[in-house]
């Protein structure tokens, strides 16, 4: 039988930390294998913030698929209809912006989740599997169970429904955004205020109390990120494409002019 594997929910069930990337350059296939190789978990093909075309977006899920590692849409909103698009393209989760409350939490995972209980469409062909054969109803079945919801607190509206948001079944992931939450403190940058650490200590609680992984991104010092690993935070956007390129070629560029 065909069998698909989610291998970053499912390195989330056994308590281990995973590491994301996220693509903003990225218009090919390959990007995929090179994120795979280099030890990554994940790919957030990032759609709020970038214009990746849609053809290019294909590519990148199916050849992440064949590559083993998981890809995830992020995506402008919650908007029903392209939270179902992006699943039905390949991508084994959504990750969704500026959640502030339980309803909208819950808004989402209907549209990711099959009838009966949500609205997700059930599309002529599955590309998950790679083209090999596999009946509808199987299908549908290892899609409900392997897909994932990542929500995104990234305000304090968000930080204070943490508990409700966490609550609510079918959302796996909180993922604290460290930019856009102290951007919206009016701290923009200050990824050392106590402020930020007190709402990521309030994600992680709610989670652990409903048995969700908590997550954090915005962070680039590696202090940070052992702060947020150290405070329970498993869901950890370690990198992002367009930075990786600029910091290691600024870097090689500064060696070899002090040659």
């Amino acid at each position: 039988m065909t069998k698909l594997t989610n291998t970053l929910k499912a390195k989330l069930a056994d308590g281990k930390v995973a590491l994301i990337a996220t693509l903003q350059l990225a218009r090919n296939g390959d990007t995929a294998r090179i994120f795979a190789a280099s030890g990554y978990d994940a790919l957030v093909l990032d759609r709020e913030h970038n214009l990746i075309p849609e053809d290019a977006v294909a590519d990148i899920l199916i050849t992440a698929l064949s590559a083993g590692i998981a890809p995830l849409v992020r995506l402008p909103d919650a908007a029903p209809g392209p939270i179902g698009q992006a699943l039905s393209a390949g991508a084994l989760g959504v990750v969704i912006p500026r959640v502030e409350d339980a309803e909208t939490a819950a808004t989402i995972v209907r549209a990711a989740t099959f009838p009966p209980a949500g609205r997700r469409p059930v599309p002529p062909n599955f590309p998950h599997f790679l083209r090999n054969p596999i009946g509808q109803a199987d299908a549908v079945a290892q899609l409900a169970s392997e897909s994932m919801v990542v929500v995104i607190i990234e305000t304090l509206a968000g930080v204070a429904a943490a508990d409700a948001i966490a609550a609510i079944p079918g959302v796996d992931v909180l993922f604290l955004g460290a930019s856009d939450l102290m951007t919206d403190i009016g701290r923009p940058g200050a990824k050392d205020d106590p402020a930020l650490w007190d709402a990521a200590a309030t994600v992680e609680a709610a989670c652990r109390r409903h048995g969700k992984t908590a997550g954090m991104g915005g962070l680039t010092e590696e202090a940070q990120l052992a702060r947020a690993i150290g405070l329970g935070m498993r869901y950890i956007s370690a990198a992002h494409d367009a930075s990786l390129l600029q910091t290691a070629a600024t870097a090689r560029a500064g060696r070899l002019r002090g040659i």
